[in-house]
Parts: C-alpha cells; sequence; structure tokens
C-alpha cells in the first residue's frame, strides 16, 4: 500500500514536471537564461524520477547492470538550480559557472557506463557493477552539497553579492528552499549511510522519503522561480518607467502652514514613499526635523498619521498607472510593489480603503 502511494506521488511529479515544461515554453520570457536553466532542473528531476519508477516499479524490464547504471540526470539538478539562481540575481559576471564542470561530471559518468558495458552487461549481482553505483552515488551526493553550500553562502550577511536585486526581492522563498533543500539532503546521505553496507541489495523503501520530498520541491520550486521571476522583471521595467517617464500627479493638500508644505513638496520631491522601507525616521533625517514634529505637524493638517499618509500618496500613484494602457501588461502584484507596498494584500487593503475599489475593477472600468 505505502509503496503504490509513492509510485502514484512519482508518477504526480513527472506529470507536474511536464506540464510546467510546455507552460513555460508559452512564456514570453522563455528564452531567458534564469527560465531556461529553472526548465533543466525541473527537466533532470522529472527524468530521474521517470526512470526510477519506470525500474523500480519494474515497468520496464531491466538486468542487474541496467537497473545500477540508470542514467545520472540527478548529478545536474543542482547545477541547473545554481545557475538559475545566479541568472535570477543577476551576478553570473561575478561568480564562477559550475556548468561545464557538472557536463564534465555527467559526461564522465556516462563515459563509465560504457566502458563497464562489454565486461558486466550480462552478469548478475555483479560486485564490481554495485560497488562502482554506490562510490558514484557518494560522489554525486558530495558535489551537490558542495554546491548547496556555495549557494547558501550567496546569501550569508557578509555577501554582499545580491544587493543590486534585493530592493526587487527579499528572496524569502529562495531561503526557505534552502531548509528544505537541506531536509532533502539529509534523507538522500541517511540513505546511502544505511545501505553502505548492503552494496549489490540496497534498501529501496530508505529512498521513499528522498523520493517524495523531491516530487514536492519540484512543485515548490518550479512555481515560485517562475512566477517570482516574472514579477521581478516587471518591476525592473516598470521602475525604469515610474522613476523616469511618469511625473508624480498627487493633488496638494491644503496646507494649514508652511511647514506641513515644506514636508509634502520633500515627500513627493524624492519619491521615498515609493519605498517599502520608507519611514517616519528616514522623512525626520532628510529634513533635520525631529520625528515627532512631523508626526504633529501631519496629524493637524491631515487628521491620519504618517502611514497613512504615505499610502495615500503610493494608491494615488498607483492609479496614474492603473489608468495609462502603457501599462495595461504589467500584473496588479508589480504596480502595486513598486508603488511602495511590500505585499499584494497590503496593496489591495490600502486602495480599497482610499478609493473604495479593487486595484483590477478600478483598471477595468478606467484602462
Amino acid at each position: 500500500m505505502i509503496a503504490e502511494i509513492f509510485k502514484i506521488a512519482l508518477f504526480i511529479g513527472v506529470f507536474i514536471g511536464v506540464c510546467f515544461i510546455i507552460y513555460t515554453n508559452f512564456s514570453p520570457h522563455r528564452k531567458d537564461k534564469s527560465i531556461i536553466y529553472l526548465n533543466f532542473f525541473v527537466l533532470f528531476f522529472t527524468i530521474n524520477n521517470l526512470q526510477i519508477t519506470l525500474a523500480d516499479y519494474h515497468y520496464i524490464s531491466l538486468n542487474f547492470f541496467e537497473r545500477k547504471m540508470l542514467l545520472p540526470f540527478y548529478v545536474l539538478i543542482i547545477p541547473s538550480f545554481y545557475t538559475f539562481v545566479v541568472h535570477y540575481i543577476k551576478i553570473e559576471k561575478q561568480i564562477q559557472s559550475f556548468v561545464g564542470i557538472s557536463l564534465m561530471l555527467f559526461a564522465a559518468e556516462i563515459a563509465l557506463r560504457l566502458v563497464l558495458y562489454p565486461f558486466y552487461h550480462h552478469e548478475n549481482n555483479n560486485f564490481i557493477v554495485a560497488q562502482y553505483a554506490q562510490i558514484e552515488e557518494i560522489i554525486n551526493v558530495g558535489y551537490t552539497l558542495f554546491l548547496y553550500i556555495k549557494l547558501i553562502y550567496i546569501f550569508l550577511p557578509q555577501s554582499k553579492i545580491p544587493e543590486n536585486i534585493a530592493s526587487y526581492d527579499n528572496m524569502q522563498w529562495l531561503k526557505k528552499f534552502f531548509g528544505f533543500g537541506l531536509v532533502i539532503l539529509v534523507f538522500w546521505i541517511v540513505a546511502i549511510i544505511f545501505n553502505l553496507r548492503n552494496v549489490i541489495s540496497p534498501n529501496i523503501p530508505i529512498y521513499y522519503p528522498l523520493r517524495l520530498s523531491s516530487v514536492w520541491i519540484i512543485f515548490w520550486v518550479a512555481y515560485h522561480g517562475f512566477f517570482k521571476y516574472n514579477l521581478l522583471t516587471e518591476r525592473i521595467e516598470l521602475r525604469k518607467i515610474i522613476q523616469i517617464k511618469i511625473p508624480s500627479s498627487v493633488p496638494p493638500k491644503p496646507a494649514l502652514d508652511l511647514q506641513f508644505a515644506e514636508i509634502e513638496q520633500h515627500i513627493k520631491a524624492h519619491h521615498g514613499y515609493l519605498s517599502p522601507k520608507f519611514t517616519l525616521v528616514q522623512l525626520s533625517e532628510s529634513m533635520n526635523m525631529s520625528d515627532r514634529k512631523i508626526s504633529k505637524i501631519l496629524k493637524n493638517n491631515l487628521k491620519n498619521n504618517f502611514t497613512d499618509y504615505i499610502n495615500e500618496l503610493r494608491v494615488q500613484k498607483a492609479i496614474e498607472i492603473l489608468k495609462d494602457k502603457q501599462y495595461e501588461d504589467y500584473t496588479i502584484a508589480a504596480i502595486g510593489l513598486e508603488c511602495g507596498f511590500n505585499s499584494k494584500s497590503s496593496f489591495y487593503r490600502a486602495f480599497l480603503k482610499h478609493t473604495q475599489s479593487t486595484p483590477t475593477d478600478y483598471r477595468n472600468k478606467n484602462c
């Protein structure tokens, strides 16, 4: 029963992988290197799971040599993801690529299969073949662990490499992947250690947690990687347009005093409100005025607090963009994030509060 559940899960993973690759090949960004390597990540995961499923559940007839010498696509999985991340955060010119090394390792393992084939293809329970398969797996998990550590290093606090993209994506989804990936690596290493003495007939069920988690990770990484990349690309394009081509048309508030007018002019001139990290403290420092004083001036003139005022400016900027047909191909999420909101949900709440309409409804009525 448990074996059947794992078999179904593996086939579901293969189906998801195939659907994802087909879907992304209809994307406008399908030729971007990030998407290409993300597709390779999914492809190698999918092919590896497919051949394992077909072999373990006897959908294809394989002898001992063929079962032990399945094509080592799994050695290319993490290198593909590593390269995807490097291109995603735009640092491909700053750090070493492991594409060539990974392909050479894959080619070497294929070559060794061709060398062993004439001597051991027809032998059952051959110790040399089984021992080689075990050593190869240990080498591959070591290489995978090496690249995994390299990935983690990129996101350590002392590494300044991702700063060029951090304002567009906090990359929490990538950091979560490191946690999930660590669990999968632990499953893999435990399975190898458990089977060190079972060279000829390893315990296959010990690999079930690894395979099941790999099905889930395909779906999770593919979904987040693809849609986060599309959002990132939109935000980069949109920010250039917002900062260069769109003048602020936010109507000024009636000024009860000159200090309020000065504050309002400063905020609009510097477009600080377009950053989700813009705070009252930052404003006070840039104006050499205490935050208490600014807060009091805003409250006296607007009857609301600093946060509400900044969100109103952001909503007005979003309205400018939503009404312009030039930006109709950009998603609501990208527009909200580039107008200074830190999430799609916070954008919707603020927009509804200030306009009594959702961004989607507003665009449909006015664009």
